[in-house]
């Protein structure tokens, strides 16, 4: 698919479905998306291109392997991704992608800026605590969780993952990060960095646009994705504010076939006939759902 960006701020999208997008839309960007700035100087060499940042295992170890990481990194990246596919494995994005992909595109594009080992593995399991499937275990972030995790992939990837969990992505929480960001230490920008890269691999290939609650996804985006954006120019990472710019002002525009969205407005699993959670075990778990999407929307979480 072809999208052509111009002058009017205007762009035209080919005819047809391919590779799964939605087709014939005019693609209008927000003020913001047009903004000019110092990354219109960069070479294409230096364009952090989502379409091409890893959705596999396979094409991550190629990604690191040319930004330079050590075998050593790529060891750690090996094993982080071992634990990832035993947590997530029936788990998939409320656009019907499945959470493994997800882990690993928000991994990649700190690849991509070449961030360190820490946070790379970190990101590939950012949502352990909250979507994980731990063994006969309450969701959330437990001691037992932090122990298991701390000795799979190092305490100091754990503490960034511990610290990921507690903070809030949600537009009050994005929004709180713009407002104090002057305030921040830089454990807490290496979170935020974290953040904006999951962001980014969350609207990738409208992938917003395909949840059930697309309205409310892009809704967020339209209120704070200018604000996000300016964060990523504030932590040194342009050609990370360029995407981000680029790929919420696709969304912004898209409309997705009916048929193509998904039913489910969350993060969901999909259970072989041969597997059963315990009643008990199920009952406990949509309870601290419940606590958690409290908080989240009253952006305690």
């Amino acid at each position: 698919m072809i999208v052509c960006i111009q002058s009017t701020t205007t762009a035209q999208v080919s005819s047809g479905i391919e590779g799964g997008r939605p087709s014939n839309f005019e693609l209008r960007l927000p003020d913001w998306q047009t903004k000019s700035d110092s990354m219109h100087s960069m070479t294409a060499r230096d364009r952090l291109n989502v379409a091409h940042i890893a959705q596999t295992h396979l094409q991550l170890f190629q990604q690191m392997r040319d930004k330079g990481y050590s075998q050593a990194e790529l060891a750690m990246v090996a094993q982080a991704y071992l634990v990832a596919t035993k947590l997530f494995a029936n788990r998939f994005r409320p656009c019907g992608r499945p959470f493994v992909a997800h882990l690993v595109g928000a991994s990649a594009i700190l690849v991509w800026l070449q961030a360190p080992i820490k946070m790379v593995v970190a990101e590939l399991l950012h949502a352990a605590y909250q979507e994980g499937d731990f063994p006969n275990s309450l969701e959330g972030m437990t001691p037992r969780k932090r122990k298991e995790l701390s000795a799979a992939i190092g305490a100091d990837a754990e503490a960034l993952v511990a610290a990921y969990t507690v903070g809030s992505r949600s537009l009050t929480g994005l929004l709180a990060s713009h407002a104090r960001f002057k305030e921040m230490s830089s454990f807490e920008r290496d979170i935020l960095l974290m953040q904006l890269a999951n962001e980014l691999d969350d609207y990738r290939d409208f992938a917003g646009n395909h949840a059930a609650n697309a309205d409310e996804r892009i809704a967020v985006i339209r209120q704070c994705g200018q604000h996000q954006v300016e964060m990523a120019e504030w932590l040194g990472r342009p050609e990370l504010a360029r995407a981000l710019r680029e790929t919420y002002g696709e969304a912004i525009a898209a409309a997705v076939p009916t048929p193509f969205v998904s039913r489910f407005a969350d993060g969901y699993a999909i259970l072989p006939a041969s597997c059963q959670i315990r009643w008990n075990i199920s009952a406990r778990r949509l309870g601290v759902k419940i606590r958690n999407r409290l908080r989240r929307h009253l952006g305690l979480f």
